[in-house]
């Protein structure tokens, strides 16, 4: 039994923990002007939930899981752990905001003054916390970003998005229906290698034809 956890520890310190942000947002509050907080949900992989020698205890893959999320974010709650199929995953709730037409907090979903659509941004003290644990030699992370965009507008909307999933959909600059209700918008790795790299990302545009705009 502890030749397998020791050999479980090695791989997990080989390969990356993934980390998944997954935000819940209203079409409509991100064109808002006043900004508002949510607590988002975030998960990260993790080798098990309990010590294999007292399962009251917390495994110490917990624990240094703990200690990474509230380097990155202070103000993370810790919410369970729990097995998901064959995986083990910790769950906290960190603020995003939502809306605003000016940077704010360490992670905005807006569309700010670009016009109609979505942009996410974070701030260069968060993006440089996130891209360090990336490039750790020991136990590096991995980022994965979905939002849950509900399109409460009541009409379907043309968009033009480039680089990200919608609704497990690859979408590469080409235009996409947006009906309304509920959407997974998740972000390619090149998407998130470049907000961590600029800060900020285009998710999607409303698109208009050349005779809507004239």
């Amino acid at each position: 039994m502890k030749k397998i956890l020791v050999l479980l520890s090695c791989c997990v310190l080989l390969s990356a923990c993934k980390v998944e942000l997954s935000p819940s947002v209203n079409l409509s509050d991100l064109s808002s002007e006043t900004p508002k907080t949510i607590k988002s949900d975030l998960t990260i992989e993790v080798a098990a939930c309990s010590n294999y020698k007292d399962s009251r205890q917390e495994s110490s893959s917990l624990i240094e899981a703990k200690q990474k999320i509230t380097q990155i974010f202070p103000n993370a709650e810790y919410v369970e752990c729990y097995k998901e199929r064959m995986d083990s995953k910790a769950s906290f709730k960190i603020p995003v905001v939502v809306g605003g037409k000016q940077p704010s907090g360490d992670i905005q979903i807006t569309n700010g003054d670009w016009g109609d659509g979505m942009i996410v941004l974070v701030s260069k003290e968060l993006s440089g916390k996130m891209n360090n644990m990336k490039k750790s030699p020991s136990g590096k992370l991995d980022f994965d970003i979905k939002i849950n965009l509900n399109n409460d507008l009541g009409k379907e909307r043309n968009i033009s998005a480039n680089g990200v999933y919608i609704d497990n959909d690859p979408i590469l600059l080409s235009q996409y229906l947006l009906q309304t209700g509920n959407h997974i918008f998740r972000l390619s790795n090149v998407s998130v290698d470049a907000l961590l790299k600029n800060n900020i990302i285009f998710v999607y545009q409303d698109y208009k034809k050349k005779d809507e705009t004239q």
